[in-house]
């Protein structure tokens, strides 16, 4: 018997790690063509933005890993039941809960890991990772500027500039206050640079030749300027820049959830706490409906198995987004609406496992 199971595990290991291969190159291969314009088109050091892509890969690790178990599954399981394996093991006696022990053993091991993994490495690293783009943004200002695009130079601005001559931003549209409750101000400007004030060591945004708008209880009110500036942000922004929800580990949220007395905010961390240990199991899940699939389709080819794995992975994510917006709404309490897309698709994946047994 063991010897059959160790027959499975290796059919396994091989599809899910050239799986994992290809489906973090292929997530990688954005980024890689936005480093290419870094390096070449932007000046940043190569060293630089290498960094910043390592602190990349946590992220997308913690969503390949578990869609790599799954298309395996659907590649071995598919072709054993596209070559009668299945019905030869049970002619011979073999429960088929034998054979199917390998991938249920290793999804809860792989769950396991991402659970480590997603608490102790992608917090900090996706810290790092906006530390260390600011950082990036302070020496190499117009690294950031993607011409036609908003983008937050700070938390407070979004600025789009629709074309950019070297290190010259024309025709400028910047709305200033965007996450205060006040009104925001629109500014346009016929052109702009941002650089680094000496004296303060901030970061600068000076337009010239433009307007600013403000909302005013009797209408809009608008002035002409021929330079306006505003900083957006220096050192001491990076060094005492505070961790967001999806920065913090499990402990940290618990120390957090304790210090909280608002009944929003304590809410919104028990979401992230538990969608991260609900989103690790996500490897089993998928084991469990990936079996009964591919016993279904009796289809073990690397096309098929990847068109099926998108589109599982794709409908528990959209559950999974259902059930954040649920909880930190308000609608469900955390606990209960995170843990419903595993709990939904277990239960999905026992009762078609137990007919591809009976079968």
């Amino acid at each position: 018997m063991k010897i059959l199971q160790r027959y499975v595990l290796k059919e396994l290991l091989l599809p899910c790690l050239l799986c994992f291969t290809v489906l973090s190159f292929i997530f990688m291969a954005g980024y890689l063509v936005k480093a290419a314009d870094m390096i070449i088109g932007r000046g940043v050091p190569f060293t630089q933005t290498l960094y910043v892509m390592l602190l990349i890969i946590p992220s997308i690790v913690s969503y390949t890993a578990p869609m790599s178990l799954l298309t395996g599954v659907l590649i071995v399981f598919g072709s054993f039941s596209q070559h009668n394996e299945f019905r030869a093991m049970k002619a011979s006696g073999v429960h088929p809960l034998r054979f199917m022990m390998p991938p249920l053993i290793l999804g809860f091991a792989l769950s396991m890991l991402m659970f480590v993994f997603n608490d102790q490495v992608g917090p900090p690293a996706r810290y790092e990772l906006r530390r260390a783009t600011k950082r990036m943004i302070m020496q190499h200002p117009m690294a950031l500027i993607e011409p036609g695009r908003f983008v937050r130079i700070s938390p407070s601005i979004l600025f789009l500039a629709k074309r950019v001559e070297g290190n010259e931003m024309k025709d400028i549209v910047a709305h200033e206050g965007v996450d205060s409750e006040n009104p925001v101000r629109t500014i346009v400007a016929e052109s702009g640079k941002i650089v680094m004030d000496s004296n303060t060591g901030q970061l600068e945004v000076q337009l010239f030749n433009g307007s600013v708008s403000e909302s005013q209880d009797k209408g809009i009110q608008s002035v002409q300027f021929k330079t306006y500036k505003f900083p957006t942000m220096d050192e001491n922004d990076i060094r005492n820049m505070g961790k967001k929800k999806k920065d913090m580990t499990l402990a940290e949220i618990l120390v957090d959830v304790s210090e909280k007395t608002g009944k929003k905010e304590r809410r919104d961390l028990w979401t992230v706490f538990h969608q991260r240990i609900a989103f690790a199991f996500g490897s089993l899940v998928f084991v469990f409906i990936g079996i009964p699939i591919a016993t279904i389709v009796k289809r073990g080819e690397v096309v098929i198995s990847f068109g099926i794995s998108m589109a599982a992975t794709s409908i528990y994510y959209i559950l999974f987004a259902i059930a954040q917006t649920l909880a930190s709404r308000g609608g469900l309490p955390p606990m209960i609406s995170l843990w419903l897309p595993n709990i939904l698709l277990i239960s999905v994946g026992m009762v078609l496992l137990r007919k591809a047994i009976l079968s």
